[in-house]
């Protein structure tokens, strides 16, 4: 019996530990990959973050002013920047990779 009762905890602990390196990416390391390409592929144009809400060359909002639009949200970024835009390149960006890039933006809005 005890051997019955030690293997199934043993299974048990095996099981959450599984679970529990499956378990999705925390929202920390979605800012440091967003913040990673957003530095990578976005910063020559919208300035990088640090620099306040100055505008970038052609009048480009920086990330905090983007951030600081009223009404902004995630999922508002993120289908944007899904979207076909008309004056940045388009990246292709997954939905994986938008959501990264809009969660690092959205720590750059001002705590009210």
């Amino acid at each position: 019996m005890r051997l019955i009762t030690a293997c199934t905890v043993t299974l048990a602990l095996s099981a959450l530990l599984v679970i529990s390196a499956s378990a999705p990416a925390s929202a920390a390391d979605d800012v440091a990959r967003g913040r990673a390409m957003a530095l990578r592929m976005c910063a020559t144009c919208h300035m990088n973050a640090g620099q306040g809400e100055k505008q970038g060359p052609m009048g480009v909002p920086s990330f905090e002013a983007i951030a600081n639009r009223p009404g902004q949200t995630v999922n508002h970024l993120v289908s944007w920047l899904r979207s076909k835009p008309t004056m940045m390149p388009d990246h292709h960006l997954s939905l994986d990779e938008a959501s990264e890039i809009a969660a690092f933006v959205m720590t750059l809005r001002r705590q009210k």
